[in-house]
C-alpha cells in the first residue's frame, strides 16, 4: 500500500471519527416550543411523539398531518393556525425514525408499520374518523391508509385525502443523487454517518423553488431535528421507501384508483425530484383527477414555499366536500 493511500486513510479516519462526537445542535427556541406542544406514546418499545391540537370547530371533525423525508412534523407549522379553523382537533405526529420520535438504528423502516403506527396513535386518542393532509413520504403512508380504508382491513376511517408533492408514481419519480446513493450497501451507511449541515442544506434546499429558498434560521432547523436523537444516521434505512414504493405499487396505486374517498392534490412544479411530468400522468392514471398545480416557482415543499397557496387550494376543496 502506498505512502499517500495509508495517509489518505488516517486523514478520513481522523475526519470520521471527529465528526462522529460533533454533538447535535441544540433546540431552537421555535423546536423547544413545537416539542412542548407534544405528548408521547408508546408503540413496542419505542416512543412516538405527536402533537393534539384543539380547532375552533365543535364538530368533532379530525384532521391528520402526515410530514414527509427527511423533515419531521414541524414541517406543517406554517399552515396549522389556518387549519385549526377548519376542524375540531389536528392530529400531527413524528412517524418512526424521524423528528422527536425515536429512531432505531438497525432497524427495517416499513411504510405497513409507519400506518401501524399511526393508526396506534388514533387508537390512544379514541379518534377514529379522519381527515389527511400529507406530504412526500407521508403521501405513501397515507396511500397505505386510504387502501385499508378501501378494504375495510384498517382502523381509520378516511373521510379525505390530500397530498402534497411526493412520489406517487414510481415512474415519474426521480430521486436525487444523494437519495440514490443512500440506497447503496455499506455506502449508504458512511453517507448517513457523515451527513452535515452543508450535504443537507445543498440537497433539499434543491428541491425548493429558486425564489422560495428557506432561511438560514429555517434550514438549521431542519437539520436540527434531522440530527436530535442521531436521525442522520438511519437515512439510509428509511431511504428504502423508494424500494417499498416500486414493490407495491399495484397496492398504493391502486388505492388512489379505486377509492370513492375524496382526494385532492396540490402540487409545486418546480420539484426536481416529481417534475413536471407527474401532472400529466396523474391526471391519466387517476380517476376524475382533483389537482391544482401551484405557480411555476413553488418547489417541492409547498406548505412551507406557499402556504397561503396550500391554505387556498384546501378550503377550495373542502368546499367541494360538503358540496357533495
Amino acid at each position: 500500500m502506498g505512502y499517500m493511500m495509508i495517509l489518505w486513510i488516517i486523514l478520513v479516519t481522523v475526519v470520521t471519527v471527529y465528526y462522529l462526537n460533533i454533538p447535535p445542535p441544540d433546540l431552537s427556541p421555535r423546536l423547544k416550543t413545537w416539542y412542548k406542544k407534544g405528548n408521547f406514546m408508546k408503540y413496542k418499545e419505542f416512543d412516538i411523539f405527536y402533537i393534539d391540537e384543539d380547532g375552533i370547530l365543535t364538530d368533532d371533525s379530525t384532521l391528520l398531518l402526515i410530514h414527509g423525508f427527511p423533515t419531521s412534523s414541524h414541517d406543517w407549522i406554517k399552515i396549522l393556525d389556518d387549519m385549526k379553523e377548519q376542524y375540531s382537533r389536528i392530529i400531527i405526529p413524528d412517524m418512526l425514525g424521524f423528528g422527536f420520535t425515536d429512531k432505531p438504528k438497525q432497524y427495517d423502516y416499513l411504510i405497513t408499520e409507519q400506518a401501524d403506527i399511526l393508526e396506534a396513535v388514533l387508537k390512544s386518542l379514541s379518534v377514529k374518523d379522519v381527515h389527511i393532509m400529507s406530504h412526500d413520504y407521508g403521501d405513501t403512508v397515507a396511500l397505505e391508509l386510504l387502501h385499508r380504508h378501501n378494504t375495510g382491513s384498517g382502523y381509520m376511517q378516511v373521510n379525505s385525502l390530500c397530498m402534497l408533492n411526493g412520489g406517487v408514481f414510481p415512474e415519474t419519480n426521480f430521486p436525487l443523487f444523494t437519495q440514490k446513493a443512500l440506497l447503496v450497501p455499506v455506502l449508504g451507511d458512511l453517507l448517513s454517518h457523515l451527513s452535515f449541515y452543508g450535504s443537507l442544506k445543498r440537497g433539499l434546499g434543491s428541491t425548493f423553488g429558486p425564489k422560495t429558498q428557506p432561511s438560514e434560521t429555517d434550514m438549521r432547523d431542519f437539520y436540527t431535528v434531522l440530527r436530535y436523537k442521531e436521525g442522520n444516521v438511519v437515512m439510509s434505512r428509511l431511504i428504502h421507501y423508494i424500494t417499498q414504493r416500486n414493490e407495491n405499487k399495484e397496492r398504493w396505486v391502486g388505492a388512489l384508483q379505486k377509492t370513492k374517498v375524496p382526494v385532492h392534490m396540490i402540487y409545486g412544479p418546480a420539484d426536481p425530484v416529481n417534475p413536471p411530468v407527474f401532472v400529466d400522468h396523474y391526471k391519466k392514471v387517476v380517476p376524475n383527477p382533483h389537482i391544482e398545480v401551484l405557480p411555476i416557482d413553488i418547489g417541492h415543499y409547498p406548505q412551507w414555499e406557499y402556504p397561503n397557496g396550500v391554505v387556498s387550494s384546501y378550503l377550495q376543496f373542502l368546499e367541494t366536500i360538503k358540496d357533495d
